[in-house]
């Protein structure tokens, strides 16, 4: 279906406009969130990050192009988040976070606003499954507020804004609050650290593995990405404290 008079926007470049987002999001999640059904996991293994351990084990174990050896750094980063990540999976695993209808492909251009600025609707539906809340809001945090490129060759242009955290945050909660469990709120800072670390773990893997999964500039793209995403996780976690205050006012 074609809707005339649609903007599309390729980067949040203002709080406005990240409050704007977050609430369309946050209404996409709120006008589902009463769908008791099962859709069908097209994505298998998405965000489950047991799942891709389990892969990351099997690449480092057979680390078939012999690039291992000079990844002592990069690999210590992975391992050691490692039991924190599966801390939180297993609320996942065990029920305590609950399956809901997520969108899992959060960026600002899938998102048709008006020429005022306001949401019109919510695009790009192929990736549409029943999985957490907390992805969409995390995978939204890691594209919104990062100042550099997914792959930027120059960290010192990397980092989190927190401005564009604290609005999109506000316009996501704003519409639901209202649903969202007080175990989904306590963790809703933590999913853009997790999503975050999911991204780098990826990178990292398909570049030991050979770049055989995503689509590789040169030999060394996936490695670039995955110190971009790494140094947006770093600034992540410097200010987590803050992340954490932000989503506690919003829910008052």
């Amino acid at each position: 279906m074609f809707i005339a008079d649609s903007v599309v926007y390729e980067a949040a470049d203002s709080p406005e406009l990240a409050y704007a987002g977050g609430k369309g999001i946050g209404k996409f999640q709120s006008m589902n969130s009463d769908f008791k059904g099962q859709l069908t996991d097209i994505l298998p293994g998405f965000h489950n990050i047991r799942f891709r351990f389990k892969q990351w084990d099997e690449v480092l174990s057979k680390d078939p192009v012999g690039r291992k050896k000079e990844l002592k750094a990069e690999i210590d980063c992975i391992e050691s988040r490692r039991e924190e990540m599966l801390k939180f999976w297993s609320k996942v695993e065990d029920g305590t976070i609950p399956t809901r209808v997520t969108h899992n492909d959060t960026k600002i251009n899938n998102i048709l606003f008006d020429d005022k600025g306001d949401v019109l609707c919510v695009i790009d539906l192929d990736t549409v499954l029943s999985s957490k809340a907390l992805n969409d809001f995390g995978d939204a945090i890691r594209s919104y507020t990062n100042t550099g490129l997914e792959d930027d060759e120059n960290l010192s242009n990397v980092a989190m804004v927190m401005a564009i955290f604290k609005a999109y945050t506000e316009g996501y909660l704003s519409e639901t609050k209202s649903f969202l469990t007080s175990v989904e709120l306590d963790y809703l800072a933590f999913s853009a650290k997790y999503i975050t670390y999911e991204q780098v773990l990826r990178f990292l893997m398909d570049y030991i593995d050979g770049d055989n999964y995503y689509k590789v500039n040169s030999p060394e793209h996936n490695l670039v990405r995955t110190h971009a995403q790494y140094k947006l996780l770093q600034s992540i976690e410097q200010q987590y404290d803050e992340m954490e205050e932000v989503v506690k006012e919003a829910v008052k």
